[in-house]
């Protein structure tokens, strides 16, 4: 019935979110958690390539793992664009298995509140496996502040030659006790005023308490957690910054 992360998803992600655009500073904060990193780093959906590709001009080694073969053919085709290369790999975060170790696993944007929350604790132990010693994760998560029930949104994107998106989110519920939000969001490519495609996603979100997420992170195994609000420049924000470690001995 839905379709999530699907073809129209990825030109509108790529079109509002293109290669290097920080969103809320954290390209910067992710440079800078990041800079004496010598080994291989693993992006955690990668998306289109908005965070890898700068990352990989900065001259880090990094690979990515994305489950949307839509949103890895931008990457790849936005690798090529820009000149640069990486190891991309299809695969569903809950059934992770790839062939290198990592000295850092970051998933930035609040991409890890997708995941569902009864497999979050498999997706830390298999991050915690695909570390070296020593390595660490940084993983974004968001908090639902400005969700109100009920809200419809619409916006309208002009691509080129009379070709657009026409994008809506239904606010649909949010739940206290799972501790999650729902959308229904609805993309229609448009041409000349006529609809050419349709796609309907239930957009879900999951939220974690700062003490909850510490705990999670803890009985995977995880030492030397810590956390940011902000990207540690605001506060208010509805985002919260993990930093955990595979400690140094087994």
């Amino acid at each position: 019935m839905f379709k999530e992360y699907g073809e129209l998803s990825a030109i509108l992600y790529e079109y509002t979110k293109p290669v290097g655009r920080s969103i809320g500073g954290d390209i910067e904060y992710y440079s800078k958690k990041l800079r004496y990193v010598t080994g291989l780093i693993l992006e955690a959906g990668v998306g289109t390539g908005r965070m890898i590709i700068p990352l990989i001009q900065q001259g880090l080694k990094v690979d990515g793992v994305e489950i949307s073969p839509e949103m890895l053919a931008k990457c790849r085709a936005n690798m090529e664009k820009c000149g640069v290369g990486a190891e991309l790999y299809r695969q569903d975060l809950t059934e992770m298995s790839l062939p290198n170790k990592y000295d850092a696993i970051i998933m930035p944007t609040g991409s890890f509140c997708l995941l569902p929350k009864r497999l979050v604790s498999d997706v830390l132990v298999s991050f915690f496996k695909h570390l070296n010693l020593g390595g660490k994760i940084v993983i974004d998560l968001l908090l639902p502040t400005d969700f109100k029930k009920g809200e419809t949104e619409s916006y309208g994107y002009e691509m080129s030659d009379g070709t657009g998106i026409l994008f809506t989110s239904f606010s649909e519920d949010i739940d206290w006790v799972t501790q999650k939000t729902s959308y229904i969001h609805r993309y229609e490519l448009l041409r000349d005023g006529k609809i050419l495609n349709t796609e309907i996603s239930n957009f879900t979100l999951y939220w974690y308490g700062i003490y909850e997420f510490e705990m999670l992170l803890g009985s995977a195994g995880y030492s030397e957690i810590r956390h940011e609000i902000g990207y540690g420049t605001d506060i208010r924000s509805p985002v919260v910054t993990f930093t955990a470690v595979r400690e140094t001995s087994s």
